[in-house]
């Protein structure tokens, strides 16, 4: 990536049909999913029913009824990878599940609030707004661009009501809320049945596209950085 990012984390969200309470770090440390060291140590927040919540070392884990979602924000990123597959490769493979989206979520800086405000009007200019666009100003602080989603519909080669959703927006979470830039890209497959598929048959997907899906992410994110550099003309 062209500027290095304060916060470059990765997520995978798996859309199905889950027993939340099933997924403590004592689980995980019985099938060899975590060592022992880390799953005794994990921040257990809830274990219930409907939700699981925990943080044990590079890895944050959420689960719900509906949802199963694993993130982290410290290299290596292929541990997610490895974790998923072998939780739903291995040991719950017979689990339903209807899609899964591959996340990849930085934080940087820009180092001004203009040079923050200039990737916005580069993103979504000003002048189509009119003369209450020239209202915003140069600088930032009088307002501009809060966020902006793109979406790709459909990507060829995979299966019908998969997405890709690039969100970019001011970053609450460096520059103090003025000089981050924050760019969120989420790689959403569905499955092209009626209803839903075993683990076995989305996991497959799942595996063959992760790296491929983190590569497109950071040439993403490695574009909008370089807007962050360029003038307007």
């Amino acid at each position: 990536m062209r500027i290095e990012p304060e916060i470059d984390g990765v997520s995978v969200i798996l859309v199905g049909s889950f027993n939340p309470a099933i997924f403590t770090p004592a689980w995980f440390a019985m099938h060899d999913l975590l060592p022992a060291g880390i799953a005794d140590s994990a921040d257990l927040a809830v274990a219930h029913k409907q939700m699981t919540m925990f943080n044990a070392d590079w890895l944050r884990l959420e689960v719900t009824p509906d949802q199963f979602n694993v993130e982290t924000v410290q290299a290596p990123h292929v541990r997610i990878h490895d974790l998923v597959l072998r939780v739903f490769g291995e040991h719950l493979h017979h689990t339903p599940l209807t899609a899964f989206g591959i996340n990849r979520n930085v934080h940087f800086q820009v180092g001004n609030l203009a040079a923050r405000d200039q990737l916005g009007r580069i993103l979504a200019p000003v002048k189509p707004w009119g003369p209450w666009g020239q209202e915003l100003g140069l600088d930032g602080e009088h307002g501009g661009m809060t966020s902006l989603t793109m979406t790709q519909v459909d990507p060829e080669g995979r299966p019908a009501g998969g997405r890709i959703n690039v969100k970019v927006e001011p970053s609450i979470r460096t520059g103090n809320g003025r000089t981050g830039v924050y760019v969120g890209v989420n790689d959403h497959y569905a499955t092209d049945d009626a209803g839903p598929a075993t683990a076995g048959r989305l996991i497959d997907l799942f595996e063959g596209n992760f790296q491929t899906s983190l590569s497109r992410s950071e040439q993403i994110v490695d574009h909008i950085m370089s807007l962050a550099t360029t003038r307007e003309a």
